[in-house]
């Protein structure tokens, strides 16, 4: 379907002049093609928001805009598993998309900014609307920021500015928390600029650059389910003890609120209060710990109990409690961490050779066999061949610093690596170290291109073995695949774990384990989940 525009049209003419034709027009944009449509809303809302010719009345501007708000909404959501979730960096195709959402998110901005001019100068009919005006910039402002989080880029802290001049403005006319229509950013179709405000501070504190996609839905699930239970107010709160932690915002800084001992109150410091935040979110903890399911406590039905639980206790305590501290770091002597990427690779790392199927008998390639029948044994050049296929190997990354159980290391400008939260990665602190595993839990990329990752080290050893389904009933395979012994660590109290692919199996059921060094299968319960990542799960086993 051809988008129509009036026959009089020309480059960079709107497409519509008022709310009536907009929505005709938004009605004629193909929704088959996501990126299209994205970008020709987005070269419309260019125009719109510098157009200086047309007749547009004022409150036709709003409505055109709360019209193209529901239909960029859903654009959005689609667009984004184009980058969201992928490894860091982008390739150029991901980054593209990924930046004409950007994009398109800072003209929404533009835009309702442009009406809140109208809304302060001559055009006394859309002061009525200015609560809502102010709601919808400080959600885009936030989206602009969340946007940068979802490929964990740092954003401009200008931003940050930008936001709290919204607050003010709000705050001085008294329009906080007027109640309006909003069936994007609410669960129960209504909302308010407090509401808004709250949802960014909130999102930022939750640390944006340790989560994975699926945790940031949860966060954004949990705060428009609960984050109307937090006020903002000029005073420490009386819940707050005397100099006790304080979640507090500075309106004249280009920072984000933060958690802080001994605070006076100011004209630019606001205080949040969370104390009702934190009876609610104890009182779901208190219950998934007894058995609830998620779903029946108004959190997302989809998760598990044990994810639920592990991240509703990570957000009490960034929301409520203060920063998580991080351990002291040093420099260490080793500048160099040796890397591995992935269950296989590292399995071909630790083990030295590639993965067999137990119990079958290796048989020789006709390379190997006129190898061993002219020279004796395989060559080198035939060996490096059969690897050469698997294209398994490792990369040198820099170390920037360590701390207790954790590296964080600098990827390098020509790296091919892509890296992702959650991922499992092997690590081997200089060239005589010894490999160990870790898991990826912090991507920052910042704005000179550097990106820093926050490698978290498992506990103990490990060990190269091979793992199945071991419920007869319930697999749907009898190979066995790559997977890791991690062996307990009595002085620590630290359980024997194993480390198999995602999925594997379920909770209560037999997984067969082969261990090269032993020669005999070994079956074992999973007992529970310690750890889940993007691309494998640490068990508990007896």
């Amino acid at each position: 379907m051809a988008i129509q525009t009036s026959p009089n049209s020309k480059p960079g003419s709107l497409f519509f002049n008022d709310a009536r034709s907009c929505k005709t027009w938004l009605k004629t944009i193909p929704m088959t093609n996501i990126s299209q449509a994205q970008q020709t809303i987005l070269d419309s809302l260019r125009v719109f928001n510098r157009d200086s010719e047309s007749n547009i009345v004022p409150l036709e501007r709003l409505t055109c805009m709360e019209l193209m708000r529901e239909k960029v909404a859903f654009l959005l959501s689609e667009q984004r598993a184009k980058y969201a979730g992928k490894t860091i960096p982008l390739s150029s195709a991901e980054y593209a998309a990924w930046n004409v959402s950007r994009t398109l998110i800072s003209e929404m901005e533009a835009g309702y900014r442009r009406c809140w001019t109208n809304a302060t100068g001559e055009h006394e009919e859309l002061a009525a609307h200015s609560a809502l005006i102010i709601q919808r910039t400080i959600r885009y402002i936030g989206l602009q920021m969340l946007m940068a989080g979802f490929i964990y880029r740092r954003f401009d802290n200008a931003l940050w500015m930008r936001l709290h001049l919204q607050w003010m403005e709000a705050e001085e006319r008294g329009l906080t928390n007027i109640k309006m229509k909003d069936s994007v950013g609410a669960l129960d179709g209504y909302s308010s600029v407090a509401q808004a405000y709250t949802a960014v501070l909130l999102g930022q504190l939750a640390n944006i650059y340790e989560l994975s996609p699926r945790q940031i839905d949860f966060v954004d699930a949990v705060l428009k389910r609960f984050g109307q239970k937090v006020t903002i107010q000029a005073e420490i709160p009386i819940s707050i003890p005397i100099q006790g932690n304080v979640c507090a915002v500075d309106l004249l800084s280009n920072e984000g609120a933060h958690f802080h001992e001994n605070i006076q109150p100011a004209t630019h410091v606001r205080m949040l209060d969370v104390s009702e935040l934190s009876r609610s979110l104890r009182r779901r903890l208190k219950k998934l710990m007894a058995g609830e399911e998620p779903g029946s406590l108004d959190l997302p039905a989809e998760w598990n109990i044990a994810d639920a639980t592990f991240n509703l206790q990570r957000l009490h305590q960034l929301w409520c409690e203060g920063n998580i501290l991080r351990p002291m770091s040093n420099v260490p002597d080793e500048q160099d961490a040796i890397l591995s990427f992935g269950i296989s690779e590292t399995h071909f790392i630790l083990s030295g050779d590639l993965f067999e199927q137990p119990g079958v008998k290796h048989e020789l390639s006709r390379a190997e066999t006129n190898d061993i029948a002219m020279f004796g044994k395989v060559s080198e050049a035939t060996i490096r061949a059969k690897y050469a296929d698997f294209n398994y190997g490792t990369e040198t990354w820099g170390i920037i610093d360590e701390s207790r159980g954790s590296f964080r290391v600098m990827r390098p400008g020509n790296s091919p690596r892509g890296v992702a939260i959650g991922k499992l990665v092997g690590i081997k602190v200089g060239k005589n170290g010894v490999f160990y595993l870790g898991v990826v839990r912090e991507i920052v990329e910042e704005t000179e291109g550097q990106i820093i990752v926050t490698i978290y080290m498992l506990p103990g050893k490990p060990e190269p073995i091979s793992v199945r389904n071991g419920d007869l009933r319930g697999r749907t395979s009898t190979t066995y695949v790559q997977g890791f012994r991690l062996p307990p660590m009595e002085a620590l109290k630290i359980p024997e774990t194993l480390i198999v692919p995602t999925n594997l199996v379920h909770k209560g059921r037999e997984i067969d384990i082969y261990h090269q060094a032993h020669g005999n299968p070994k079956q074992v319960t999973l007992v529970d989940y310690v750890e889940r990542g993007v691309n494998f799960e640490r068990v508990l086993i007896a």
